[in-house]
Parts: structure tokens; sequence; C-alpha cells
């Protein structure tokens, strides 16, 4: 097969033309090489009805050695589509404006378009889609929580419930729907207890005497005419005093 070989480098200094090392063979191609940025670079180029498979760029080493293996340029304008667990109803090479379909095994779903378009770039547009299964993955389990549920097959429905004292959170029947579950997993969150109602009472109770033996204190001590200091004072003799009757009381 024809091969054709190009290679041309331009010095920016001295613009004199140079011949490169050999190069790697490539049928059906066209190799350009140029300086970019001090670095001899070169670029493989497939002719029409050629798409390029491996690396397209190499790069010329100071031992003026090109770097890298050679890439081939196959039949057919755009690579191969590959769609696995389905089919592709195209034969032979794929050259540019051809159009192909999609179309999933029984038990899969198609994700993407169920067609493509060879460009003049060599690339699908719309981008290949894939085939997925339409049976889930196991649900996730939530922390203090459960399912009650075997089949994860397509239409199937597990139920979440969570352990005592906790609740639940979410979505509690989640559906396998063409792979994928129908919401998130739900979360189990601790239940907040609310206090009994004697407990309640007791607490205002507490807080109401409290109160009112707050404002009869200060009203006393506003009619006595006394200060903080000295109340203090007549406290903690009141305090020593009590302590020397006890110890009395506990020798005599």
């Amino acid at each position: 097969m024809l091969c054709w070989v190009v290679c041309c480098l331009m010095w920016l200094i001295s613009a004199l033309e140079e011949s490169c090392s050999e190069l790697p063979p490539v049928d059906n191609s066209v190799f350009v090489a140029k300086e970019e940025e001090g670095q001899i670079m070169g670029v493989y180029l497939c002719i029409r009805g050629y798409h390029l498979v491996g690396e397209q760029t190499l790069a010329l080493s100071l031992s003026e050695e090109w770097e890298g293996p050679s890439p081939e340029c196959r039949l057919g304008h755009c690579p191969e589509p590959v769609l696995e667990n389905g089919r592709i109803n195209y034969s032979g090479p794929v050259n540019a404006g051809d159009k192909i379909m999609f179309k999933c095994n029984d038990g899969y779903i198609l994700k993407g378009s169920n067609w493509s378009q060879c460009l003049e770039d060599h690339t699908w547009a719309p981008s290949l889609p894939i085939c997925q299964s339409r049976d889930c993955d196991p649900p996730e389990i939530p922390s203090h929580g459960y399912f009650e549920g075997e089949s994860f097959t397509s239409g199937s429905v597990v139920t979440y419930y969570c352990e005592d004292r906790y609740r639940l959170v979410g979505t509690q029947k989640l559906q396998c729907i063409d792979g994928e579950w129908s919401s998130s997993c739900p979360t189990c969150e601790p239940v907040q207890e609310a206090p009994r109602p004697a407990e309640q009472i007791l607490a205002f109770r507490e807080i109401k005497d409290l109160c009112g033996a707050t404002e009869s204190f200060v009203r006393r001590l506003k009619e006595s005419g006394l200060t903080m200091e000295e109340v203090k004072y007549s406290l903690e003799m009141k305090k020593t005093k009590l302590k020397a009757d006890i110890l009395l009381k506990y020798h005599s």
C-alpha cells in the first residue's frame, strides 16, 4: 500500500530546511514535522478513507530518534463502533457521513442516542451510547436501619425501616426502574423524646418558687436597709455559730 512521508523542518534563525531522521513507516499516512518551542514534533495524518489508531504525535529526542511507537492507519474514516450487550447495524469500514443505529439486547436499556454519524474529523456524533442493565445494584443500607426485599430486578420494590428510637427520613419504598432506584436512600435519625407532663409541671413549679423567693429576699433586704456585705457577714456568723452548736451537741 502507498506510504507517503513528508518531513519539513523550518529553522527560525537560519531559515534552512533540514531533513529528519528516519521515520517509522506507516501505510496510508502523511507525516508532517515542524519545530514548536525548540522541540521538533511530528504528526501522522491518515489519508481519506482511513482512521488513526495510536498516538498521532511523535517527538524527536536529543539523539535524533523519534520517541514512541508509530500508529496505524486503518481502513474506515471513523474508529470501529463498539456496543457491549447490544447490536449495531453496520458492516465494513465506516466513511464520513455514514450513519449507524444502535439497539440493546433484552434485559438492557440504551443510555444515549440510538444513532450516530461519522464526521470528517474522525469522530462520532452524537457520542456512542452504552447498554445498561435494567436490574439495579443492591440498595444502600442506612445507619441504624435496614430494608426488606431480596429482588433487585427492574420493577422490584424494597421497603426501609429504622431501629427503635429512630425515625425514617425520606422515601420508605424504593423501586428499581431501568437500572436505577426511584429515590435516594433514606436516613434514620434519633427520636427526640419530649419531657413527661409531670416533669414539666415540677420544673415550672420550681422556677416559680425560686422567682418568688428571690423577689421576697430583695424586698426584705430593701426594707432592712442593710447592704449585701452586711448580709453576707451576718450569714457567715450564723453559719459559724451553727457549726459550733453541732460540735457541742456531738461531744456532749
